[in-house]
């Protein structure tokens, strides 16, 4: 085995030491560690230990340079200059940012490290006994002008000054170990990283893949790829672990993988793309994630995230795209075919949006074999006949058949009636910015409890910025009823409070609407061949993407 050029060197630091290095940009998070993740409770222990004695382990800390920009660490922030010398925490992030923000003034004014200690009980206590008067802020205690001060603000803590000078002392001594690493390549500290990730709270996959394989540039990060991707879509931001799926389905099928030697030797000979490193493989699957994502968007009528039936359709489509950059337009028609059967049919089908109906979808993309690809793709999501619209009577926003209900009626460009316009897709993911489904956007033409127990609920809504009362007053018949899949009768019934009516018409037109979306979606009586050039040139190659 080869060895590391790695050095290291021993050294321990005081906690006031550890904001100092903070407070200047002298100490640095790497972007492969995760965010700060302790509530006040971990703080309020780690304090608590530090007070009895109790280790705390040491830090590992990489020496090397680092750029000027604005930290944040914990509730500071801080403008850091360019540093020659900087220490980047490998080991310890939680347990120095809890440390440095309860020391620090501005930190302190953070509910998760606003601690104190009561001098009634000898003991760490939280914000919620900061206004008795014999609690006196940590932050205060490690300064011992603020500690005077303190004192001289609160007489009835006179009789115990003593005791404040000695738990001032102990905090002020207390130093931990740490051992700094000089020369060390980036890859070194991964590795370290990997082996001491059992300590502390655990990981979850995302975490473990930034650190190992992620690169030093804040973009070459799983949160660094959701954004991205959002802020060039607009279709909402992609969870951490559904970067991680894209990320080895791209590379491979089987997305059970362990990750952590993804780029290793053997792993790379079983990839489809085995040249590529790690920085290669985050660029790559942001740009494959960003053509999937506008795929859905142009050819699928899906706008947004929290209207995609199945997770597992965007991923199967990074993975195409990852492989077929530029495919033949008559693949992009038939790929939408087989998004929309396997939406429709979900329930004939058995699917689930399950890692199993991932790994068997995937396995289909092929390299090499752009065309071959799309048409196994559909014939495992077709089945003879029409597809069944989905079940009126139930309607939530986290089922799958509700979100194609959904994408259905975005379809008709619905209008906003305040303006006369279409609703957009900037105003869309404006309004579902926060939310993780689309529920925001769902107006009850009939309050909930105005309804029959077997009524067809789904026939109730419409996509609306407006609550129902502001809706149904500004609904109109000069209005464009149509794109909210309304007309004059319906809304004669809304008026009268014929709530029966109301729902014998909208459920008709519904069900007949979602008929036809859905036959025009799936396609299911048209053929499914294959594009004509190829069947001109069979033997022509299919350049594998990125």
């Amino acid at each position: 085995m080869e060895h590391s050029p790695a050095v290291s060197k021993s050294q321990a630091y005081t906690i006031v030491e550890l904001r100092e290095l903070v407070r200047a940009g002298g100490l640095r998070v790497p972007q492969f560690q995760r965010s700060f993740r302790w509530e006040a409770k971990d703080v309020r222990d780690l304090l608590d230990s530090i007070l009895r004695g109790y280790p705390i382990g040491s830090l590992l800390l990489w020496q090397r340079e680092a750029p000027p920009g604005r930290l944040m660490i914990g509730a500071l922030c801080v403008d850091a200059p360019e540093r020659p010398d900087a220490l980047w925490l490998v080991d310890g992030q939680q347990r120095v940012t809890s440390l440095v923000n309860v020391v620090d003034p501005d930190g302190a004014q953070d509910p998760r490290f606003a601690l104190g200690y009561s001098l009634r009980d000898h003991e760490i206590v939280g914000a919620h006994r900061l206004n008795d008067h014999l609690v006196i802020p940590l932050a205060d205690l490690f300064d011992f002008s603020r500690a005077l001060r303190w004192l001289a603000d609160n007489p009835f803590a006179a009789d115990h000054a003593e005791h404040v000078q000695d738990i001032a002392g102990r905090l002020n001594r207390f130093s931990i170990p740490a051992t700094v690493m000089m020369q060390a390549d980036e890859g070194t500290l991964r590795e370290v990283f990997d082996r001491i990730n059992s300590r502390g709270k655990r990981l979850n996959a995302a975490e473990i893949f930034n650190a190992i394989h992620g690169g030093p540039d804040p973009t070459l990060t799983t949160a660094g790829i959701s954004a991205s991707v959002d802020a060039l879509t607009r279709f909402g931001q992609l969870g951490e672990q559904t970067i991680v799926q894209a990320l080895l389905v791209r590379r491979h099928t089987d997305i059970s993988r362990d990750i952590h030697g993804e780029f290793s030797e053997s792993r790379r000979r079983v990839s489809s793309f085995p040249a590529e490193n790690e920085a290669d493989a985050y660029q790559a699957t942001e740009r494959a994630l960003v053509a999937a994502v506008r795929y859905l968007q142009d050819y699928c009528a899906i706008p947004h995230l929290s209207f995609l039936p199945f997770r597992f359709q965007l991923l199967v489509l990074t993975r195409f795209f990852a492989l077929f950059p530029d495919p033949y337009e008559r693949n992009l028609v038939l790929l939408a075919r087989w998004f929309w059967r396997t939406s429709a049919n979900a329930d004939v089908l058995g699917v689930s949006g399950s890692q199993t109906d991932l790994r068997a979808m995937a396995g289909l993309v092929v390299p090499g074999e752009e065309s071959a690809s799309v048409q196994r793709l559909l014939a495992a999501a077709t089945r003879p006949g029409r597809p069944q619209v989905p079940d009126l009577s139930v309607f939530r926003a986290t089922r799958a058949s509700s979100k194609i209900i959904l994408a259905a009626l975005w379809n008709r460009h619905p209008i906003d009636p305040e303006t006369g316009e279409a609703l957009t897709q900037e105003t869309l993911a404006d309004q579902l910015e926060t939310e993780t489904t689309p529920s925001a956007l769902v107006t009850d033409l009939v309050a909930p409890s105005h309804l029959p127990t077997d009524a067809a609920t789904a026939a109730t809504k419409v996509i609306s910025l407006l609550d129902r009362r502001d809706l149904l007053g500004l609904l109109r018949p000069d209005v464009d009823l149509a794109s909210l899949l309304l007309d004059t009768d319906m809304l004669d019934c809304l008026q009268r409070n014929d709530v029966d009516g109301f729902l014998a018409l909208r459920t008709a037109a519904l069900r007949q609407y979602l008929t036809d979306f859905l036959d025009v979606h799936t396609a299911w009586d048209h053929d499914d061949t294959p594009p004509l050039e190829e069947l001109m040139s069979p033997t022509a190659p299919e350049e594998t993407g990125s």
